[in-house]
């Protein structure tokens, strides 16, 4: 299978910026966005098993793999408007580094848009996604006005390159009891629950709005910019520790396991997407030698 590249944010073409956002803007048009918001609530409502404080999207192994099919389907879906199209990723640890993160190429008007209005209940008015044109949705699927975004709120900062490549540096994919508790593992780390909210779970609550409430954060198309990136963080954590294998592969909690089914799909488990390279994409300046102290694509 040929490999194709997901790019940077920062190194897309301006006639890539637009064919992404009019793809995004059609499957909202004709309602197939809609349904990823509702995968997302329904799995991250679906305990594993009943009465766990895991479900089958997050405080679980299945984090990563669960998200990378979700990307899969959507970067599919865009394809079907326009074949040329890969899914992008937000490098937000790069934009942590600059004096105002609120002014990174992402947020710029012919991409993202920018903030939320603090006058106007955070309410995003510039950029593609205003209006009657991006209507958000809430978990029960009912119409709940347009997109927030609140950046930094609470003085809430970025998370660092020093902190991606610190769970880099974790050789273990997860560890028992393989829920927000697990220590010194890959997983949880990068999902960022130990003394959190780090890493993945910090990103959403900088941007805030919908982002920030999980169940329904896909209503901000920058979700998929960010998971994009924590994809590429897995796939770069892969190809550092290639025989470390996912966990648990057996006898976890069921909807967890290797060769489980991921809700909502059920044809799909994690073993069916643990291998990137197989599933036809590669990330841009991913390429990186197998030394934890050596990630030259996070300072490109």
């Amino acid at each position: 299978m040929n490999e194709r590249v997901r790019k940077s944010v920062n190194s897309l073409t301006a006639s890539e910026k637009n064919d992404f956002v009019n793809a995004v803007l059609t499957l909202k048009a004709e309602g197939k966005y809609n349904k990823y918001i509702a995968w997302h609530a329904s799995a991250g409502g679906f305990q594993t098993p009943q009465g766990a404080d895991r479900t089958a999207a997050h405080m679980c192994p299945a984090f990563l793999p669960w998200h990378r099919e979700f990307l899969l389907r959507f970067e599919r879906d865009l394809q079907s408007v326009n074949p040329s199209i890969m899914l992008p990723y937000w490098d937000w640890a790069r934009d942590a580094m600059l004096r105002d993160p609120s002014q990174a190429p992402i947020w710029q008007p012919d991409f993202m848009g920018g903030n939320g209005n603090p006058r106007n209940d955070n309410l995003v008015e510039d950029g593609p996604f205003i209006g009657n044109r991006w209507i958000t949705i809430d978990e029960e699927g009912r119409p709940a006005g347009g997109l927030r975004r609140d950046f930094g709120q609470d003085g809430l900062r970025l998370p660092t390159e020093t902190q991606v490549r610190n769970a880099l540096t974790i050789p273990v994919y997860d560890r028992p009891p393989y829920n927000m508790d697990s220590r010194n593992s890959f997983r949880n780390t990068l999902e960022g629950f130990p003394d959190g909210p780090q890493l993945h779970n910090l990103v959403h609550l900088w941007v805030g709005g919908q982002m920030g409430f999980v169940p329904i954060a896909p209503n901000d198309p920058v979700f998929f910019l960010h998971h994009a990136n924590v994809d590429r963080i897995w796939a770069m954590w892969q190809d550092l520790y290639p025989t470390s294998p996912y966990l648990p592969q057996e006898n976890g909690p069921y909807g967890q396991n290797y060769h489980d089914p991921m809700y909502p799909w059920n044809a799909q488990t994690p073993s069916d997407v643990n291998n990137y390279r197989a599933l036809g994409y590669v990330y841009e300046a991913s390429s990186i030698s197998n030394s934890p102290k050596k990630t030259s694509s996070l300072s490109r």
